[in-house]
């Protein structure tokens, strides 16, 4: 039997031409599962032009595609690609997926990251996401990173126990870039027995959020240290 033909294809076919489907943001009808018409218009989606590095939106294409940024400073991870600029439309989403048990929301902001996860992967990667501390889990009762890269990745190369916490940060939240680079120093670090598995091998490195990028850079020297092979970063949501 084929996959248009079976009968998981053809029930799901008809519940979506006669169940209606609501807006995930402001609760109207939807053509779909997803966002309205209306709340996609707040929407900020991350193309080119962009930034090489850090994939920033650049507003014209520059000879070699680095922000100011990263051509003086650019980060150890070869490049990182974001989903969305954070606005209300973003803000929005990430609030409900974090902090409302917005688990049903990662099959649809998996797809908004398809393209870039895509563009990035390779043969060989491990997914990796960045890990809560067990304090942060007890209380939020999942790993909102840890969904999105379960989602993207093929199932061998979804990798959630490499990279460790060490101990409980403080929030991020209000913190200029020094504090957050502080702050997340010395957080993580690869699980020993993982070691072997990482050596040589490409990462993706999966977040919900990056505002200074001080997260992912303490992440990706701790991989790098463990001899991983290059690190790409790969975020929701880009807080410029």
């Amino acid at each position: 039997m084929s996959f248009l033909a079976s009968p998981r294809f053809l029930i799901g076919l008809a519940a979506d031409q006669l169940l209606p489907h609501q807006c995930l943001l402001c609760g109207k009808f939807c053509v779909g599962r997803g966002v309205c018409a209306a709340c996609w218009a707040g929407a900020r989606p991350i193309s080119a032009p962009l930034c090489d590095r850090c994939g920033r939106p650049l507003p014209h294409a520059l000879p070699d595609q680095l922000c100011g940024q990263c051509w003086r400073t650019p980060p150890p991870l070869a490049a990182i690609r974001a989903g969305f600029v954070y606005n209300a439309f973003s803000r929005a989403l990430i609030l409900r997926f974090k902090h409302a048990d917005g688990l049903y929301l990662t099959p649809v902001l998996g797809q908004f990251l398809a393209r870039h996860f895509a563009a990035l992967h390779q043969p060989g990667n491990l997914v990796v996401p960045i890990p809560l501390h067990r304090h942060r889990y007890l209380a939020r009762r999942y790993n909102q990173s840890a969904e999105l890269a379960r989602w993207l990745a093929p199932v061998d190369e979804f990798a959630p126990a490499i990279l460790l916490r060490q101990h409980h940060n403080k929030s991020q939240a209000g913190l200029n870039r020094a504090q957050r680079q502080k702050n997340v120093a010395g957080v993580f670090t690869v699980a020993p027995k993982s070691r072997p598995t990482l050596s040589g091998r490409p990462v993706i490195l999966i977040d919900d959020v990056m505002t200074t990028g001080a997260t992912l850079t303490a992440a990706t020297n701790c991989l790098l240290a463990a001899r991983s092979g290059p690190v790409y970063g790969l975020v929701l949501v880009h807080v410029l």
